[in-house]
This record gives structure tokens, sequence and C-alpha cells, in this order.
């Protein structure tokens, strides 16, 4: 009996993962879109709207696809935004997954791109980040609340990797293996604050004149 039933969940499941419908964009920016039969092996529906910026070129795309729980890496049904920016090059995205047919048929918001009072270590430039000569600081944007810092190993070439980033990242090896090339060994840290530097500014002016 129990094997029976064991049998019949696993039908039922696999005929919920067949007969899953998302909704698949026609281009880069998602004007239109087409709900499609996902396979078997597609169990849940994606939306991401992405923001890659590289110098001074940004290049906007929005996704919308059958995909796997695996490639999704953030709670179902819940709209998550992450970023990592290194000054040089970023890129921001925001994302649902979720599991009923064509629940991802909403287009999401831009990731936040506006400064919010933080900093991080950085480098000014790839040629820096490849020659490990990195004394910028970089101001963090959206939702990057953490700093990171680590290399990268290319054709034997170690890289220095500094720059803000969003928290819920820093425990995606996964996910940082697919923005870093090469390898990346990266730890995150607590950011610098704009408004504790200035604070520690203005103490240190008044001790001075206090000492002098």
């Amino acid at each position: 009996m129990k094997l029976l039933l064991t049998f019949c969940v696993a039908c039922a499941l696999l005929y919920k993962a067949e007969s899953l419908r998302c909704h698949v964009c026609t281009d880069d920016r998602c004007t239109n879109s087409t709900s499609v039969t996902c396979p078997a092996t597609s169990t849940v529906c994606r939306t991401v709207t992405s923001v890659r910026t590289t110098g001074l070129t940004a290049t906007l795309t929005v996704n919308k696809n059958c995909s796997t729980l695996l490639s999704c890496l953030t709670p179902l049904s819940i709209e998550t935004e992450w970023s990592v920016n290194r000054g040089f090059e970023k890129e921001g995205h925001t994302q649902i997954c979720c599991v009923t047919d064509n629940c991802n048929r909403q287009t999401l918001a831009i990731p936040n791109l506006l400064t919010n009072g933080k900093q991080c270590p950085a480098c000014s430039s790839l040629a820096d980040s490849q020659a490990r000569t990195c004394n910028a600081t970089l101001s963090c944007v959206g939702v990057e609340d953490t700093c990171f810092n680590g290399t990268t190993t290319v054709n034997s070439t170690e890289a220095l990797q500094l720059g803000c980033m969003s928290n819920n990242l820093c425990s995606l090896q996964v996910f940082l293996e697919t923005v870093f090339d090469g390898n990346p060994r990266i730890t995150c840290g607590a950011p610098w604050s704009v408004r504790i530097s200035a604070t520690l500014l203005t103490f240190a002016l008044i001790v001075h004149k206090v000492l002098v």
C-alpha cells in the first residue's frame, strides 16, 4: 500500500512539473512574452530584471523563463534584489521565482542604482585589479550593504577583487563563481559608512584643536 501511494505521489509531482506553464521573453527587453509548457526538468517560473554596467555603458535586460530551483538561488515567491559592484564593472538584479502557471508574467522594477551612504575599498580599473595596485574608494548603491575582498586566478595570474556587494550573496558560492571568473575566493566584511567617516573626521578635528 505504501509503495502504491509513493508511486502515485511521484506521478502527480511529475505531471505537475511537466504541465507547468511559464512566460518566456522574445527579446532582451521582454517587450513581448509568450506562455509555454516547461520541460519536466523545470519546476519553477522565473522573472528577472538586470542592469550590467561596464565603464560608462549600462545594459538593461529582462528575462522570463522556465527554470530550476538550483538556478534561482532566491526564496520562492519573494521579490529579491542583489548586486555586485567593482566600480569599473557592476551588476544588479531583481528576481522572483514561483511555482504556479504563468506566475512570472510581471516585469520587475529596475534594481536600485542610488548611492546608499556606504563606501568600500575598490580597484579603479581592470588593470589595477590585475596588477593588484588598488587604492580607490567606491560608493555603494542600492542594496549593497557589505564590502567584499578576495582574488581570482586566470591563466596562473592572480587578480585582486574589491568592492560592494549585497550581503545575501556572501554565502552563495555558486553565484559568486558565475559573477567572478577564475576560481574566486571572496570574503565579505563590514562596510565603511560615509556618515561614520564624517563623524570620525569631525571628532579628530576637535581633538586636534583641543590638543593644540
